[in-house]
């Protein structure tokens, strides 16, 4: 694991105006905008929505977003023209040009998870402050609003009889923040962020991200720069940190206004 080296999000811009091509890509939750109490709470801002028009639509720059939600979910929450929206770690990828292409198998994804939430619906009994999310590439078992002292038997629970789906289709279960989330090991954002290298291999490529399911696509940045979103230093494949979504957006201001002022100058 590198060492993390804390950054300022003017540093960071100024180090990438030098750079001629940039592919900004982005995790969503914890990185563009903050963590909320449930999924559904956890809205851009008009101005988020502004810079991210902006970047997308200037030639220097490709943006993604690259997210554990599903792509319709990301593209009713991100209504921006000219950038890539990846959703189920990188299942879905919607192009600039509006074409979905699917890096793996979705349908048969799609029949696994289905059980999967039939066991965790079991497990939870209706017991409140759980929230099930079923994103059709994986499942996510949200209790950052669920008594403490209930999480940890129902997670049990559910990790036990998931153990026969898990070993017969290869998958995998992770644990981020106040989320168990469970999906095919094939399945990751570091495939994602090799895909659009691949698209674009003369532009340096910039991961932001905040949780476990981001360290793939730190990873998977041979050449580019790979960003932790966390107040905390913890243990990552990022080589460098931004404290807060705040930040980030305090980033992405900056290095539109410079670039702007570039342009006009």
């Amino acid at each position: 694991m590198a060492t993390l080296t804390r950054i300022t999000p003017t540093a960071l811009a100024k180090r990438l105006l030098k750079v001629a091509q940039v592919f900004l890509m982005l995790d969503y939750d914890g990185t563009l905008v903050p963590l909320a109490p449930t999924p559904a709470q956890a809205r851009p801002s008009a101005e988020l929505l502004r810079i991210l028009k902006k970047l997308g639509g200037l030639p220097h720059y490709k943006v993604a977003v690259i997210s554990g939600r599903t792509l319709s979910d990301l593209a009713n929450l991100l209504p921006v023209p000219g950038i890539f929206l990846i959703g189920g770690h990188g299942v879905e990828v919607r192009s600039p040009a509006g074409e979905v292409t699917y890096l793996l198998d979705h349908k048969h994804i799609t029949k696994i998870i289905n059980k999967l939430e039939q066991l965790a619906r079991y497990c939870l009994n209706d017991k409140k402050g759980f929230l099930l999310e079923n994103k059709g590439y994986s499942l996510a078992l949200h209790y950052r609003l669920a008594q403490p002292s209930m999480v940890q038997g129902v997670l049990n629970k559910f990790m036990e009889l998931s153990k026969p789906l898990v070993k017969k289709h290869d998958l995998n279960i992770l644990l981020g923040k106040k989320v168990l989330e469970i999906r095919p090991s094939a399945i990751h954002k570091g495939k994602a962020v090799s895909y659009l290298q691949q698209l674009y291999p003369h532009s340096l490529a910039v991961y932001f991200g905040d949780d476990t399911t981001d360290e793939d696509a730190f990873r998977a940045l041979k050449e580019g720069l790979s960003i932790l979103v966390s107040p905390r230093n913890r243990v990552s494949a990022a080589k460098f940190k931004l404290n807060s979504p705040l930040e980030v957006l305090k980033f992405l201001t900056f290095l539109l206004e410079k670039k702007e002022m570039k342009n006009t100058g």
